[in-house]
């Protein structure tokens, strides 16, 4: 299987998780259902479609951390546009509403892409290679503009392993035997939207565990994928 491999960074980051309302938190991995978005911006297909193509049916992704989570709280000004509501004189509270919220610092991912549709696969291996995308790529919020760096297309094949393996992407529950906890690692577990249909209903989610700064995972699954050169992940979705 032929896996598309790009780092994808920014200096903040935002991936609202669903249970936080008044003050929004950020997962600390890209969850797959915003990765649809990424890749549907690179090669430019519009706001309404892209799910019909990019989707878990379609596309399979991994995510390995570069940098170490890292995370901070903003006061983000909201002003409410809508009939003239935001003139102080018209407005008990004021000019704006003021929300904390939780941003990733730093944030750098390796990821990992196969796509079933060799068109939009070979296009989007294009794009990335040479630097370019339709539209305007983002960690999670658009005031959070992002990079794209291209590393490789390599072949990677499918292995099944009763043996512990190191595995350098975040691991989702459902695919994991065994975990082997090491000192000097710390492990950090996310339950993040894993697929989703045109409707934007969320079918799937799932626990995902990863090292916070990025160590590798020595765990059982019950299958894994390796290229040439011993590197093993797991996909998300």
């Amino acid at each position: 299987m032929n896996v598309l491999i790009f780092d994808f960074y920014a200096d903040f980051g935002h991936f609202r998780k669903i249970y936080s309302t008044s003050s929004p938190l950020t997962y600390s991995v890209i969850p797959p259902t915003a990765f649809y978005g990424i890749v549907g911006a690179i090669i430019g297909l519009e706001k309404e479609e892209y799910l019909k193509y990019v989707n878990h049916h379609t596309v399979k992704c991994a995510m390995q951390l570069l940098h170490p989570v890292k995370k901070i709280r903003v006061g983000l000004n909201h002003i409410n546009t809508k009939g003239n509501v935001w003139i102080p004189k018209q407005r008990r509270e004021g000019a704006r509403t003021q929300i904390r919220t939780e941003f990733l610092r730093f944030p750098k991912y390796r990821c990992y892409v196969h796509f079933n549709d060799s068109i939009l696969f070979h296009k989007l291996i294009d794009y990335v290679k040479y630097g370019k995308n339709v539209y305007t790529v983002s960690m999670g919020l658009s005031e959070c503009l992002a990079k794209i760096e291209f590393v490789s297309v390599e072949e990677f094949e499918q292995k099944k392993d009763e043996q512990a393996i190191e595995v350098v992407t975040a691991v989702p529950e459902r695919k994991l035997k065994k975990l082997e906890i090491e000192f000097g690692k710390e492990y950090l577990k996310e339950r993040l939207p894993i697929q989703i249909d045109n409707e934007r209903i969320v079918s799937l989610y799932d626990e995902v565990l990863f090292e916070a700064t990025g160590k590798p995972l020595t765990v059982s699954v019950d299958s894994y994928l390796v290229n040439n050169q011993g590197v093993k992940i797991v996909f998300l979705n």
